[in-house]
């Protein structure tokens, strides 16, 4: 009977899964990965257009940054906080980050077949 219950308790545990509380600022993973994704592929484009202008090239930088920033309803200083946080917990970031790069690469397919 001891046994039983020790088995009993032992699934009850491990199906038992703990929900992590972020701090209240921090985005979720959920919702970071698009923002994130969103964040480099401006980043690529300011590399290939500042050799036209920097000026010009941080200013379209500046701007598709807002347009994230108004999209997501988020801020900057709400962004550079979470990705501290997520810096700060590596294997949630790598975890972040392999889903941003499947993503890059489906959409790299759906755009070259």
């Amino acid at each position: 009977m001891k046994i039983n219950l020790l088995i009993l308790f032992c699934l009850f545990i491990s199906c038992n899964t703990i929900d992590k509380q972020l701090p209240e600022n921090i985005i979720s993973k959920e919702m970071f990965i698009p923002i994130l994704k969103e964040a480099h592929l401006a980043e690529a484009v300011f590399e290939l257009s500042k050799s036209k202008g920097v000026e010009t090239a941080e200013k379209v930088l500046d701007n598709t940054y807002s347009e994230i920033y108004s999209t997501y309803n988020i801020d900057k200083d709400r962004f550079e906080e979470t990705l501290s946080y997520y810096a700060n917990h590596p294997e949630e970031l790598e975890r972040i980050y392999s889903k941003v790069l499947q993503d890059l690469l489906q959409e790299r397919t759906t755009l070259n077949p």
